[in-house]
């Protein structure tokens, strides 16, 4: 792991006051994704980790802005937030200093501002969600809100990444790592008043939020789990597939959360249908023959970056 001085230098980030911005950055993401954090800073080239980091900022604020149980819900603070960052991409100013930091990210990397604004607008949209009646609206959910979260990081990384986005990968990618953050949520969601399946699937099994809230593991609700977690499953290795065939620098970028994403699947299937009773937690010791195959495959994709770096 490159010192975060140097990492700064790498990403052309010289100015002081920037690079406190960028390091409040850093401070904040190591504190609210503490798994990723560490991965990120090993893996990703120094260069891009200042503006990844950045950008990772910037989403995940916003989403736990906007993605609050409903009785804890507050719109004003997610709207004087929006308009403090559509105010700060018109200025290029802001007195926070996440979005400081993102505003230079977005500058010097080309940033389009309309994904920006479209993520603000999708989030804004997530301030009324209660449930989804049908798929439809689950997917609509992916693609107004988590599919930008994925999207913003990726593009932010170097200059010219906006224009070289893999749009299906991430649509992928997204739903995968969705469907297990939702079933890994289950039983904290529910006792928050939230719950993240389509109406109708519960309907197809013949039970209610109320049958899931009292905790009792009927056969309805253990078929629902299964049901739920052979979804999650298909998507995963769909998107693992996709991702080795995708390019050095998406691998680099979408790996790590995905194998993260992959193991907590395990410990969800482990569990059962207990999920809707108590979290699952994320087995970080993955098998010896899986580690080495992810360190392997990370370090081609670190080596072809850095030719295809040297060759530009």
């Amino acid at each position: 792991m490159v010192l975060w001085s140097r990492t700064l230098h790498a990403g052309g980030v010289e100015d002081e006051p920037l690079r406190a911005d960028y390091t409040a950055v850093a401070q904040y993401v190591a504190r609210v994704e503490p798994l990723s954090y560490p991965a990120m800073r090993t893996v990703l080239p120094p260069a891009w980790q200042p503006h990844v980091l950045a950008a990772l900022a910037f989403a995940k604020h916003t989403d736990d802005l906007a993605d609050l149980p409903p009785a804890h819900r507050h719109g004003g603070r997610f709207h004087a937030w929006a308009e403090a960052v559509a105010h700060g991409l018109t200025t290029g100013s802001s007195p926070y200093a996440l979005v400081r930091a993102f505003l230079h990210t977005v500058a010097v990397n080309g940033v389009p501002h309309a994904q920006i604004h479209d993520y603000l607008a999708g989030q804004a949209g997530n301030l009324s969600f209660t449930g989804y009646a049908t798929d439809e609206d689950y997917y609509r959910c992916l693609h107004s809100v988590t599919v930008p979260y994925l999207a913003l990081p990726c593009i932010s990384r170097r200059p010219g990444a906006a224009n070289r986005i893999n749009h299906s990968l991430l649509r992928i990618v997204a739903d995968a790592a969705q469907r297990v953050d939702d079933l890994a949520d289950f039983a904290a969601d529910l006792r928050l008043g939230q719950l993240h399946f389509p109406q109708t699937t519960l309907t197809r099994f013949g039970i209610t939020r109320a049958d899931l809230e009292s905790g009792r593991q009927t056969p309805a609700v253990r078929a629902f789990v299964a049901h739920a977690c052979q979804q999650a499953r298909t998507v995963m290795d769909i998107a693992q597939d996709a991702l080795r065939r995708a390019d050095a620098e998406e691998q680099l970028l979408l790996r790590p959360p995905l194998v993260a994403k992959q193991h907590l699947l395990g410990g969800i299937e482990r569990q059962g249908a207990d999920i809707i009773r108590r979290t699952v937690a994320l087995n970080i010791l993955p098998a010896p023959t899986e580690l080495l195959d992810g360190a392997l495959r990370t370090l081609r994709a670190r080596v072809r970056v850095a030719t295809l770096r040297a060759r530009s």
